[in-house]
């Protein structure tokens, strides 16, 4: 079951985060499966790839409607992502 949307409020880094490993984990990552998988509107979704682009110097690639990351840039990391997004859907899985 997933959630209507994330804990994490607007603004927050976390969001940013949790559709980029979205993107990362999933085999088939267009904004509608990503928007679906975090709780999230696709309008937001795709605004939160932009920021990462602008902001964070995140390397995504768009192929056709499928989305990919190339790097993650100098300002991420690949793993606070991933536990962004673990924490956001599933917060009694985080035990730290």
């Amino acid at each position: 079951m997933m959630p209507s949307h994330l804990p994490y409020p607007k603004g927050d880094l976390r969001r940013m985060l949790t559709v980029l490993a979205a993107i990362d984990v999933l085999p088939v990552a267009t904004i509608q499966l990503v928007a679906e998988a975090v709780g999230l509107d696709r309008r937001t979704v795709k605004h939160l790839i932009d920021q990462a682009r602008e902001e964070a110097c995140v390397s995504i690639r768009k192929d056709g409607s499928v989305y990919s990351i190339i790097n993650w840039g100098p300002l991420l990391r690949k793993d606070a992502a991933i536990r962004a997004l673990r924490t956001g859907l599933y917060p009694e899985a985080d035990n730290t």
